[in-house]
C-alpha cells in the first residue's frame, strides 16, 4: 500500500504544475478542515464553527487563485508566448 501511495504520489509530481499542485493543496486543506471541524464540533460546538473559518479562508483563497492565475494565463502568458514564437 506504501508503494502505491508513493508511486501515485511520484505520478502526480510529474504530470502536474506547479499551479495545480497549489490548487490541489487547497482544496485538500479545505476537506481536511471540514473533517476536523465536523469531528471537533461532536465535542464543542463552537470550537468546530470556529475552525469552519479555516475552510472559508482556504476555500476563498482557492478560489481567488484559480480565478487569477485564469486572467494571468489568457492575458499576459499568452501575448508572451505569442511574442516569442514571433522572434
Amino acid at each position: 500500500m506504501f508503494n502505491s501511495l508513493y508511486n501515485a504520489l511520484l505520478e502526480w509530481n510529474r504530470s502536474s504544475d506547479d499551479r495545480q499542485k497549489l490548487q490541489h493543496t487547497y482544496i485538500v486543506l479545505t476537506v481536511l478542515s471540514v473533517i476536523v471541524a465536523g469531528i471537533v464540533s461532536l465535542v464543542d460546538n463552537q470550537s468546530g464553527q470556529d475552525m469552519l473559518l479555516i475552510t472559508v479562508a482556504a476555500g476563498a483563497i482557492f478560489l481567488v487563485n484559480a480565478v487569477i492565475w485564469s486572467l494571468l494565463e489568457s492575458t499576459l502568458l499568452a501575448k508572451l508566448s505569442g511574442r516569442r514564437k514571433r522572434q
